[in-house]
């Protein structure tokens, strides 16, 4: 029979030889080990940027809080016609108001082993988490001389707790609280109820006097003990914080005083990882309508309520944070960070009463540890221009 030329034996075909198998794996190796190390590089900048967005957009949330209770400070506060005759609340804590109550008040407690920064306190009927809050209206009569209550929030008052507040534009400018015979100033928001203290009807009603009703808490609440509503932003002593934040730092939180017992209701988280946290108020002194003297937190302890009301203008807040958790490829440049007013060159600022600088000098490494540097800090400041002091 006649061989196939074509056909050669298994033994002489040609192949892979081991070295040119152990080069292939060798570079399959390396390059398997190339795109390890990018995927990790990436996941862990993409984990990063995560952080920091995510730090970002909760941050910009709780300051946005912060600012609308600011830009409420002394909605809805009666005054006048002088301290000294209108009856103390009590209020527990930092600084318990007595006598017409202050729109605002700090103070700093940067000794406190347990605060160590500055601590504010805002005062209006709107500052609190419920829509109640955000309802105001009068109290007069109509044409035909029926008592009726009118809504000039977006929702109607209803059956709310309410204060009325009677206004005097003359010198004296009072909005001096209602009462009772009884000495009442908390009621329901129906005509019944307010009657009591209804403006006297005239024949040209509904021209006639109204008074002012600001709701404080909404009708489930059992009782109402002061005719305002308090919340306070401090460095929440203690707590727990996300793991993501280094240690030492702790939370920017709010807590609001309650109506019904007087005691300040847990404390609600507004920024994470914050070290420090000051504030700057501006002031008009000689009030001819603009600032003109910056004090630092304490810088209202001597005020009384109506010269708040008429000098402070602006309000400024420092809050010192990290952004993201902690990054070893990355290194804050220095330890010591000016919390508060500075100048061109970064100093800070001095009170213009002389009192101090406006803010602190932090130290990280002091307070966050060995690793204060892989952290990216940076210090937010939040400029309100107060609405409704005056």
């Amino acid at each position: 029979m006649k061989r196939d030329d074509n056909t050669l034996p298994i033994l002489s075909q040609s192949g892979f030889s081991l070295v040119e198998l152990l080069v292939y794996m060798v570079i399959l190796s390396v390059l398997m080990a190339l795109i390890t190390v990018s995927f990790t590089q990436t996941a862990r900048q993409s984990a990063r940027q995560s952080g920091i967005a995510e730090t970002q957009i909760e941050t910009g949330v709780g300051l946005e809080l912060l600012r609308s209770d600011l830009e409420s400070a002394g909605f809805g506060l009666p005054w006048g016609p002088d301290d000294a005759t209108f009856p103390g609340y009590g209020e527990p804590g930092p600084l318990g108001g007595v006598g017409v109550p202050s729109a605002l008040n700090g103070v700093d407690l940067s000794a406190d082993s347990q605060n160590t920064a500055d601590y504010l306190v805002i005062r209006a009927t709107s500052v609190i988490r419920d829509p109640a809050g955000q309802r105001w209206g009068w109290l007069g009569f109509d044409a035909s001389g029926t008592l009726r209550i009118d809504s000039l929030s977006r929702e109607p008052l209803d059956n709310d707790w309410v204060i009325a507040l009677r206004t005097n534009i003359s010198a004296a400018n009072t909005r001096s609280l209602e009462t009772d015979v009884s000495g009442v100033f908390g009621f329901h928001a129906n005509a019944a109820n307010l009657e009591a203290i209804a403006p006297a009807p005239t024949i040209n009603d509904p021209d006639g006097e109204r008074l002012l009703l600001y709701a404080i808490a909404d009708k489930t609440t059992a009782a109402i003990s002061r005719p305002f509503n308090r919340i306070d932003y401090y460095i929440q002593p203690g707590g727990e914080v996300p793991s993501r934040c280094a240690p030492g730092t702790r939370t920017l939180s709010q807590r609001q005083l309650n109506q019904t017992d007087g005691n300040f209701s847990s404390p609600q988280p507004v920024v994470d990882c914050v070290a420090d946290f000051q504030v700057v108020f501006f002031l008009d002194t000689d009030e001819d309508g603009g600032w003109d003297q910056r004090v630092n937190a304490n810088g209202l302890a001597g005020l009384n309520a109506a010269q708040i009301r008429n000098r402070v203008k602006e309000v400024r807040c420092f809050i010192l944070l990290h952004e993201g958790g902690e990054d070893r490829s990355y290194t804050h440049p220095t330890a010591n960070v000016n919390v508060g007013v500075t100048d061109a060159n970064g100093n800070l600022e001095i009170a213009d009463d002389g009192s101090g600088p406006l803010g602190r000098q932090f130290n990280l490494a002091a307070s966050i540890g060995p690793n204060w540097a892989n952290y990216r800090w940076k210090v937010v400041n939040l400029t309100v221009n107060l609405k409704n002091l005056r």
